[in-house]
């Protein structure tokens, strides 16, 4: 099941055809961020396809200002928890976030993202399949994760490989610290399909495609 918390809002008739949807553009050209059930955990962006079952995301901006684009030039892409997600999905920004910001989520092997700049009601740019810079921040906080390891190519190869959960399998500490963000984000277990509240004991399995299973039992 793709995206619940959003179906859950969706007569029960319309749903397959509207889940095909969602899954479309958060694989083609973006899903906005409204409507895809985004998971914070401590370092990744995650969506969520179902009872425990979660997937990273590219965030980034599919439309901004022609004067910001000349201030900060074009979007910049985000992988995880980096200060500038935080503060924008923060309990005192965030609906300010979805409803002023154009935040698109999606789940990709290439760096090839469409987004526009306006200017007032005009389009004056259009991108297609673009390759964005990834987020320097972001870029940051992954490096200091793969810290130790063999580094067989760049940081975008190897980010858009989409093996990064790894990471959380390989290193105890990292994933301890996922485990506890994911903690407070309401999951359900995969297994049993229970909350996992902040008391219960929580497991993360990676998955082929990286995929993340989240279980208390």
């Amino acid at each position: 099941m793709l995206l619940p918390k959003t179906l859950d809002s969706i007569h029960s008739i319309e749903k397959e055809s509207f889940k095909d949807t969602l899954s479309d553009m958060l694989h083609t050209d973006g899903l906005n961020v409204a409507l895809a059930d985004l998971i914070f955990g401590h370092y990744f962006v995650y969506t969520l396809l179902g009872n425990g079952i979660l997937q990273p995301v590219f965030v980034y901006e599919g439309q901004i200002s022609y004067k910001h684009s000349l201030a900060k030039g074009l979007p910049k892409l985000h992988f995880c928890q980096c200060s500038e997600i935080q503060n924008d999905f923060s309990l005192e920004n965030k609906a300010h976030t979805l409803s002023h910001r154009h935040y698109l989520a999606k789940i990709t092997k290439r760096n090839a993202f469409s987004f526009t700049i306006k200017q007032g009601l005009s389009d004056v740019g259009l991108y297609n399949d673009y390759p964005l810079e990834l987020c320097p921040m972001c870029s940051d906080i992954l490096e200091s994760m793969r810290e130790g390891q063999v580094i067989d190519s760049t940081l975008s190869v190897y980010l858009f490989n989409q093996n990064f959960l790894e990471l959380l399998e390989k290193n105890a500490e990292l994933r301890q610290k996922e485990i506890t963000a994911l903690q407070f984000a309401n999951l359900t277990c995969y297994k049993c399909k229970n909350l996992i509240d902040i008391d219960k004991d929580m497991w993360l399995q990676v998955m082929p495609n990286n995929i993340l299973k989240v279980s208390c039992c």
